[in-house]
């Protein structure tokens, strides 16, 4: 009984030491420059809905709708605005209210490859999803040059209660789809998404959304897969494991946000390549956001 006690006493210490040891300057120094090293572009909604760093345009445009066809630089949503000191990070996108009206970021920031693509997407949700949102699906990002279903990325609540949160990873459609088998015919496991009931969503509290997609258009050929993460509060939540392949022209593609969403937005960054998990954590933890970087 007694080694069982000593055992115990110290597989405790060491998940203490593991959860509140503080990392050693030098290995937080060594990790903030690889993720500096990938850094695509940085939103932090401080002042200004612009990028602060961005490899295409920075700006941010509105346009009519998700279809973009008529395109003004800008934000010209009266119900989007920046929120001073309510960011996970200083300030924060606030969606006040839903509108056809799109707001988006140049698609050529995530660094299109014709081969071997891989990159993440981070960003910062404050919401209660079964009480904030209105009926019908959500999408408080989206990623595409042609539709949600069609080369894609986006993460989104479902439209039923409570809310699941799903990412979801669609090729090019005539890829994924070739028998072009109707959405609500398609068996579940055939859908490429990720799916998360009850997520840890609140309006009281910052929840850290992140996803990685790893060798899209990989030139292994089609029965090489791909893998794209969903990552909550730093911690893995799900992966897609299957062949991806996307056809884009990068300066035709767009980052859409708060697509039916109502809530606080922060801390847009995009990286040219998948983080791993202990970077993942790493970025979760960061005290100032992408900012440090």
């Amino acid at each position: 009984m007694f080694r069982l006690r000593v055992f115990s006493m110290v597989v405790i210490c060491v998940i203490a030491l593991d959860l509140f040891w503080p990392m050693p300057v030098k290995a937080q120094e060594t990790l903030n420059a690889d993720l500096k090293s990938a850094l695509l572009l940085h939103v932090p909604f401080d002042g200004t809905f612009d990028a602060r760093i961005a490899t295409g345009s920075g700006k941010i445009f509105t346009a009519e709708s998700a279809d973009r066809k008529q395109v003004k630089e800008g934000n010209h949503r009266k119900e989007v605005a920046i929120a001073p000191g309510k960011g996970k990070f200083g300030d924060a996108l606030r969606f006040a209210d839903t509108s056809d009206e799109v707001i988006f970021y140049d698609g050529s920031n995530m660094g299109f490859r014709t081969e071997d693509w891989s990159g993440t997407v981070s960003f910062w949700l404050k919401l209660d999803p079964d009480k904030d949102l209105k009926p019908g699906f959500c999408d408080p990002i989206q990623i595409t040059q042609k539709g949600w279903n069609d080369a894609a990325f986006f993460v989104d609540f479902d439209r039923d209660l409570p809310r699941d949160f799903r990412l979801g990873v669609f090729a090019d459609y005539k890829f994924w789809n070739p028998t072009d088998i109707e959405w609500e015919k398609l068996p579940v496991a055939d859908r490429p998404m990720v799916v998360v009931k009850k997520p840890p969503f609140s309006s009281e509290s910052w929840t850290h959304v992140a996803f990685t997609f790893e060798n899209v258009n990989t030139s292994g050929g089609n029965s090489a897969a791909s893998k794209s993460t969903l990552y909550l509060n730093g911690k893995p939540a799900g992966s897609l494991v299957k062949p991806m392949q996307f056809h884009w022209d990068p300066e035709r593609s767009s980052i859409m946000l708060g697509l039916l969403y109502i809530g606080d937005f922060d801390d847009l960054t995009v990286f040219s390549r998948a983080l791993t998990p202990a970077e993942m954590l790493h970025l979760y933890r960061l005290p100032g956001g992408g900012s440090e970087l």
